[in-house]
């Protein structure tokens, strides 16, 4: 049996109809130590899962009656959640392969895996949704620590990123050196950081996290 570290606090959701299938891969997982759900379709699992409980989904690509694993997919994402989905199918192609991985599945493995297999990837997602989450609360403290700003700090702060020199800040908003120098004082301190690199840096990365400018997303909700 393998040794890897298990994750805290995380759920892997099995849906299959076939019967025999879900209780063989739960049998894989509780006997290791998880916590594990079982579904026949993913009808049921939509409907009992809260859409923020930390864990993996495990799912056949064809389902007899209801939406096929490829769907569910397409269904979570519409739903907001980030949770790792594994794929398994007994009639796997191409075209199937590419587009569970098109919508965001960690693997697509054949029904005649070994167990081995199958853990591996049950593994490597969870440590993917342990990672996303980790992700998303440091995405969410900066956003916190850029709030703390007042639009005036924003307007000063937007200048420093975009590289001019405090003197051309205080020229382009009409106010003093001393007052720009002030109000960059006061984004450094609120933000955390020590330095204009530092500020830029995690300018960029809450950037990539809000898939807009943290400027104009802060002014906007300063402006509601």
């Amino acid at each position: 049996m393998q040794t890897d570290p298990l994750p805290d606090k995380q759920t892997v959701f099995v849906i299959d109809d076939d019967e025999a299938v879900r209780e063989s891969i739960a049998a894989l997982v509780d006997i290791r130590g998880l916590p594990v759900e079982t579904f026949a379709s993913g009808e049921d699992f939509l409907a009992s899962y809260s859409g923020v409980a930390p864990g993996c989904v495990v799912t056949d690509l064809r389902i007899e009656h209801g939406m096929t694993g490829l769907e569910l997919q397409v269904a979570l994402r519409e739903r907001g959640c980030e949770i790792p989905v594994i794929v398994i199918s007994a009639y796997a192609d191409v075209s199937n392969a590419v587009q569970a991985m098109h919508n965001g599945a960690i693997t697509l493995l054949e029904k005649n895996c070994s167990s081995d297999e199958l853990w591996k990837a049950i593994i490597e997602a969870l440590a993917t949704d342990s990672d996303r989450r980790a992700a998303n609360q440091e995405h969410k403290t900066l956003l916190q620590r850029f709030e703390q700003l007042k639009p005036e700090e924003l307007i000063v702060m937007q200048g420093v990123i975009d590289g001019q020199l405090n003197k051309v800040i205080a020229k382009d908003l009409s106010i003093s050196l001393r007052t720009v120098e002030t109000r960059r004082h006061n984004v450094l301190e609120k933000v955390g950081v020590s330095s204009v690199p530092e500020l830029v840096r995690i300018y960029v990365e809450l950037e990539q996290a809000l898939g807009q400018a943290p400027y104009q997303y802060l002014m906007d909700r300063a402006d509601s």
